[in-house]
């Protein structure tokens, strides 16, 4: 055996007997650690999942969510990101060189029904663009996704896609699925494929269980210019930078809302004030665009601090104990210096005890 290697197994006894012999400093310096290291290890996980992860898409950096700020109706500023349909169309047109933009609605939970009347459930769906799925870049994990072809005329292909983890947890994976039908409302939809299991939907935080075509939404909310009902992104087109995507689309919303304030009656100064004073921005959404996000960004921030404040005071605490322990040990190390030991030696002890 050489001999380094059996001067580190007697370093890791020796360290093993003064780990024995300070129990109670000991068990207080891996305790301090063991709490600071595992509140850390929560607080990434939460802050990694809701804000840091990228969706699992085709350049995820590409992908941006127009956003609005203004004034609430208290006068403090708001932000918010809900857009109507043939306001999405409005910009959708305007940077269509540089950019293709897809609509996603808010999660809805409305009740379907597979089979019989008993067989009635409440479902997370979600309308999105027909060219969601091959913009993002998946694939399906069985029959097909949606695709612009489903997206063109109103109420003219009732069909689904339903996520891997509603498939998995309703179904049990049943193959057959595909070509099943559900009903929503008045309305029979076939469900035509499976989304590949990384992808969730564009919600962070949420998982949808069947995305539809964006034209089966109901013909009244899809031409309406006030009911503001869905998100936008923005995939820029490859080498296109978002500055002139952003400059086309914010001068598109100003003639959007011009256009909108010519048909307000009754509206008091205050409140045309308030919607002139709207601006658009366009803000990076790699990691999807969610309330939760919205709601609990600062707090999610807040809690980084406090925990790596945590870890700091932690590793604080065991280089005090480390520190009383070695000026405790002064003369047994005089006395190994006094034998011909020399720094590095000293190092790999005192090394190998702290690991």
């Amino acid at each position: 055996m050489p001999k380094w290697v059996d001067s580190l197994r007697a370093d890791a006894v020796f360290g093993w007997r003064q780990l024995r012999r300070n129990k109670v400093g000991s068990a207080a310096a891996i305790l301090s650690l063991a709490l600071a290291t595992g509140a850390c290890t929560a607080a990434f996980r939460l802050i990694d999942a809701l804000l840091l992860r990228p969706l699992p898409v085709s350049d995820p950096e590409r992908l941006h969510v127009v956003l609005f700020t203004g004034p609430s109706m208290d006068g403090y500023p708001q932000e918010y990101d809900s857009s109507s349909y043939p306001m999405f169309t409005r910009m959708r047109d305007a940077v269509s060189s540089q950019a293709d933009l897809l609509a996603v609605s808010y999660m809805d939970r409305p009740d379907v029904t597979f089979g019989s009347e008993q067989d009635t459930e409440r479902v997370y769906l979600q309308y999105v663009s027909g060219r969601l799925f091959p913009l993002f870049g998946l694939r399906p994990a069985l029959g097909r996704l949606l695709t612009g072809e489903d997206d063109r005329q109103p109420g003219a292909h009732p069909y689904a896609v339903l996520s891997w983890d509603f498939w998995k947890r309703r179904f049990g994976g049943d193959p057959a699925i595909v070509g099943r039908t559900f009903r929503r409302g008045e309305t029979l939809f076939e469900v035509v494929g499976v989304a590949e299991e990384s992808f969730t939907g564009t919600e962070t935080g949420s998982v949808t269980d069947i995305f539809v075509p964006m034209m089966m939404k109901d013909p009244q909310t899809l031409q309406s210019p006030n009911n503001f009902w869905l998100r936008t992104f923005v995939k820029l087109k490859p080498g296109v930078s978002p500055a002139p995507v952003y400059d086309r689309l914010r001068a598109t919303f100003r003639e959007i809302q011009t256009e909108r304030a010519k048909s307000f009656t009754n509206v008091s100064p205050q409140q045309l004030r308030r919607h002139f004073a709207e601006q658009l921005l366009l803000s990076p959404a790699a990691g999807g665009r969610s309330n939760l996000q919205r709601d609990y960004r600062r707090p999610l921030a807040s809690l980084a601090v406090l925990v790596a404040l945590v870890l700091l005071i932690a590793c604080a605490n065991v280089a005090n104990l480390m520190t009383a322990r070695t000026a405790a040990r002064s003369r047994e190390m005089a006395l190994r210096v006094s034998l011909g030991a020399g720094r590095a030696r000293l190092a790999q002890l005192l090394i190998l005890e702290s690991g």
